[in-house]
């Protein structure tokens, strides 16, 4: 896919102490592409995910998203640029309801102040209206069109990982990064999210997949990028991917293989 890109990946490298999670990676993720990053377990795949977006800095390299550096910025001001994720471990506030979760996630595009919030001026009532509405939109987008009021605590997981997304979705990303969205989840469930991502890509959305399910990254993904030990070992489409002889060298032994 010869995409212009969108988010450009130069020469990263992330160390802990003596420790080299990461070493010397670039990878080039195209405007409206699924872009799969697999590896086995302790390949850096999630480094690499916290170094974009601001939860880790990096040692070495630079990070751009349509030409604006990342790198050295704070997660809230990574994801105003447009670029907004989920995470292995579900991160949702269990305590508040499921449209709440997702009304947090408009935050970053809010205009009215703590002083218009206060004073309920006419402007900050109107945007308080247009979050709670797009909320909804995005709820039944995802699939969780009447629950609403249930707390996302209370949500079966399958619901807790499309409230994420659709909490991620809330803060108009260009780019959305998905750490094992499928994780746990059953069949007929993981093609029900299959379908959801491929319809936020038909709507202009470039998705960048982190995903165990090898089976579901080659069948999903234009492109695909393979770690191992912190280093990209192969790119590329997904069929010539899984024929490289230094990925069925890595998958070797290891419960994905």
């Amino acid at each position: 896919m010869n995409a212009p890109a969108l988010l450009q990946v130069s020469a990263v490298s992330k160390r802990f102490g003596g420790l080299a999670a990461l070493e010397d990676v670039s990878l080039s993720v195209g405007r409206g592409e699924i872009y799969g990053l697999i590896g086995p377990n302790g390949a850096g795949k999630t480094t690499l995910f916290n170094c974009m977006t601001g939860l880790y800095d990096l040692s070495a390299g630079h990070i751009h998203l349509e030409g604006v550096p990342l790198h050295g910025r704070k997660p809230h001001h990574i994801v105003e640029a447009g670029f907004a994720r989920t995470f292995q471990n579900i991160r949702l506030f269990a305590n508040m309801t499921a449209l709440e979760n997702v009304m947090v996630g408009r935050h970053p595009r809010t205009r009215a102040g703590v002083l218009g919030a206060v004073l309920r001026t006419p402007g900050a009532r109107a945007e308080e209206a247009a979050i709670h509405n797009r909320a909804r939109e995005l709820m039944e987008y995802v699939g969780l069109k009447n629950k609403g009021r249930t707390l996302a605590g209370h949500l079966s997981y399958g619901d807790q990982r499309r409230l994420e997304i659709a909490r991620a979705l809330a803060t108009e990303p260009r780019l959305l990064a998905l750490d094992e969205p499928v994780a746990g989840m059953n069949p007929t469930e993981r093609r029900q999210m299959s379908d959801l991502f491929l319809r936020l890509r038909a709507g202009g959305l470039t998705l960048l997949l982190i995903e165990h399910d090898v089976k579901l990254v080659m069948d999903l993904c234009d492109r695909v990028a393979v770690l191992d030990y912190g280093r990209k070992i192969a790119e590329g489409e997904p069929a010539l991917v899984q024929r490289d002889p230094a990925v069925i060298a890595a998958y070797l032994g290891g419960d994905e293989a």
